[in-house]
């Protein structure tokens, strides 16, 4: 058999690009799910209130509630950006915020803009 020269079978620089890669993935894994998560949890923590908006004495009361939520999240969320309306029919909650994520690089912003409605009986 003839060998050829200069070519072993060895794929080191293959093999580092790719542990470069799955690194990379896993550190922005670790920053951007738990932040996506918080989310969806606080916007099931709206449709909750809107639900039961009808039990609660006050507006205030549902925003109140929702705010010690987000703090607890760590959830960004301003006084001012939280929106509840109660109207004869329906209660609706509205919650504006940006998140942002430092990728070491750069600093990514997550805006987010849940919105809740629910009938009042």
């Amino acid at each position: 058999m003839k060998r050829r020269n200069g070519q072993r079978g060895e794929g080191r620089v293959g093999l580092a690009v790719a542990i470069v890669i799955v690194g990379v993935s896993a550190f922005v894994g670790l920053k951007i799910i738990p932040v996506r998560v918080a989310a969806y949890e606080f916007k099931d923590i709206l449709r909750e209130e809107a639900r039961y908006g009808a039990v609660r004495n006050s507006d205030k009361e549902v925003h109140k509630r929702i705010m010690d939520q987000a703090a607890e999240m760590d959830i960004p969320l301003l006084s001012k950006n939280l929106i509840v309306k109660r109207n004869v029919s329906e209660i609706s909650i509205s919650a504006k915020y940006e998140q942002k994520i430092d990728l070491k690089i750069t600093t990514y912003t997550f805006k987010f803009d849940h919105k809740a409605k629910a009938p009042l009986f």
